[in-house]
């Protein structure tokens, strides 16, 4: 059957968990994941573990799982939950069978955006073993902060389904929500459980029969005893038998973990400039590398100290993520030897640096290629000097989209000129200019800076008016709509604004000042997830080319016997 309701922003991807690691997992988690992949080919399968979980869900380390008493399975409601929020998809736990590709059934449940199995006990609304989101669905987001709030202040769980009152709680006290779900289709969560209710070790002669094939999916437990099931088994009639080989590909895993006690010297950029949008991109360049461990412990000058060993009398290259633009001056550039660049979201200006692309730069730049290009300006630009050049868009998409909260009300005008306030609509209400120019170059504090006004933005923007790329960009990763205006400028100057916003108008509309009353006052935000995940995957695979596998693991984890009793 065609799959209208799939298409448009629903993303085909399947996160699941197993937080030892695929490799270490049992053989029914195994097969159960094996299946998925058989079944739905064209879909990216994840499996995350305790280290490539924090790539993908952040908001994690806000948890401090050192005084907390989290177990792996209150873990995985969490991680299921921030991940449809920020990417949707579908999520399965790993013990769930795949028995009918997800295209055929899934698209006449999704009319909502949102789908979940109904009722498995009377006290429970949903099942929480598969989940199906539009990206940023509004259940979906409302649910998210209800988890947020429960674990704010709580060292340990209180019910063993905590998670499914959390959603029950959320019905009752929002209308908005609870209308949603009832529009969801009603699809009994019982059935899927028949493979364990018939008995998984039972002899597949006496119960074969009474499987329902049709149905999608089969909820099991790897929860039983191993040593009963035999080749005549219903469990291995069903999914196969244990150690059957691989059919399929499994899906894409990660180096395993370092053995080396702390992380490696990673350089980061600082820069002499009141220009706090650049000082945004350093901080999102920051945050991404400690999702894997690896924040920046040193800086390097963008503009003059790249020319420069980064570690003076050390013979060992540095690795450096190169984000944003690039540079003022003829200094510095290339970079010395012992820099080891990690080009992603790279922006050059030649007109302020002709030695961005003298012959010595091409060549330094054939030689790191790819290229992670921050635009297409620059990606074109690259390429027609022979250089493989990608448009990788800008590091501060990868930011978190934020939650909804009471307190996002305000509306932003973030411009350097003042007739970008004065010429908007009365009708758009009291607004409140903001500017990213500090008026001074020391670094920490416009570093302090642009971490509260990223932060103002998150928890009280309900819009932002900006002619600004390094507002509208996070702005935009945060989820905020966003209003762009294109500076106003001469002819000469609007064509070198074009050049920087060159990705950025693939995203929203950039409005000219005279079409104020064209402009929508009320966009949706874009969804950026395939840009964040693309993103994440190419520092990933860059840091795992040069030995830097994950230095962060999600832990301590507490034992399945600190969930209280069923």
């Amino acid at each position: 059957m065609s799959d209208p309701v799939l298409r448009g922003n629903f993303r085909r991807i399947i996160w699941t968990c197993w937080f030892q690691g695929l490799d270490q997992a049992p053989s029914l988690v195994q097969r159960c994941i094996e299946s998925w992949i058989k079944h739905n080919p064209g879909w990216d399968l994840r499996c995350l573990d305790r280290h490539t979980v924090l790539h993908y869900a952040p908001s994690l380390n806000d948890l401090n799982l050192t005084n907390a008493v989290i177990t792996a399975a209150s873990l995985s409601d969490i991680v299921r939950i921030n991940l449809l929020h920020e990417y949707g998809g579908v999520w399965v736990d790993a013990s769930l069978f795949c028995n009918r590709p997800l295209e055929a059934w899934l698209p006449d449940h999704m009319e909502q955006g949102f789908f979940a199995f109904r009722r498995p006990e009377p006290d429970r609304p949903l099942a929480s073993w598969f989940l199906a989101a539009r990206p940023h669905h509004p259940i979906v987001a409302r649910w998210t902060r209800t988890v947020r709030d429960y674990w704010r202040d709580r060292r340990q769980a209180d019910d063993y389904f905590w998670f499914h009152r959390s959603f029950r709680t959320l019905c009752e006290t929002d209308p908005d929500v609870a209308a949603q779900w009832r529009r969801v289709p009603k699809v009994s969560a019982i059935p899927p459980h028949q493979i364990q209710r018939l008995g998984m070790t039972s002899p597949a002669r006496d119960s074969i029969e009474k499987v329902d094939r049709t149905l999608p999916l089969f909820k099991l437990t790897y929860r039983y005893p191993v040593a009963e099931d035999g080749p005549d088994s219903l469990l291995s009639a069903i999914i196969g038998p244990p150690g059957a080989a691989r059919a399929t590909p499994p899906p894409t895993q990660v180096a395993p973990p370092s053995s080396s006690s702390s992380a490696p010297t990673i350089a980061g950029l600082r820069l002499g400039t009141e220009n706090i949008g650049d000082h945004i991109q350093i901080i999102a360049a920051d945050r991404l590398l400690d999702r894997f461990g690896l924040p920046p412990r040193l800086r390097i000058d963008r503009d003059e100290g790249l020319g420069d060993p980064p570690v003076p009398g050390a013979d060992q290259p540095v690795p450096m993520l190169m984000n944003g633009w690039f540079k003022r001056g003829e200094q510095g550039w290339p970079p010395h030897a012992h820099v080891d660049p990690i080009f992603l979201g790279f922006h050059v200006r030649p007109k302020q640096s002709r030695a961005l692309l003298s012959p010595a730069s091409i060549a330094y730049l054939r030689r790191h290629q790819p290229i992670g290009c921050r635009d297409s300006f620059t990606t074109e630009t690259l390429r027609d000097w022979g250089i493989d050049a990608f448009e990788s868009h800008c590091l501060t998409l990868t930011l978190p989209r934020r939650l909804p909260g009471e307190g996002q009300t305000r509306t932003f005008v973030v411009s350097r000129d003042h007739r970008l306030a004065e010429a908007l609509p009365a009708s758009l209400g009291p607004t409140l200019p903001l500017l990213h120019y500090s008026g001074q170059q020391d670094f920490d504090r416009n570093m302090a800076r642009a971490a509260a006004m990223l932060a103002l933005y998150r928890d009280q923007a309900r819009l932002i008016v900006t002619s600004l790329l390094h507002c509208a960009l996070p702005a935009i990763a945060m989820g905020i709509p966003v209003v762009m205006f294109y500076p106003i400028n001469s002819e000469r100057g609007h064509q070198s604004d074009r050049e920087r916003f060159s990705s950025l108008e693939q995203l929203i509309p950039i409005w000219r000042i005279e079409d104020m009353d064209q402009v929508d006052w009320s966009p949706t935000p874009p969804d950026v997830g395939a840009i964040k995940l693309a993103l994440l995957d190419r520092l990933s695979a860059a840091l795992s080319s040069r030995g830097l596998t994950q230095f962060r693991v999600l832990g301590p984890i507490a034992p399945a016997s600190a969930l209280p009793p069923r």
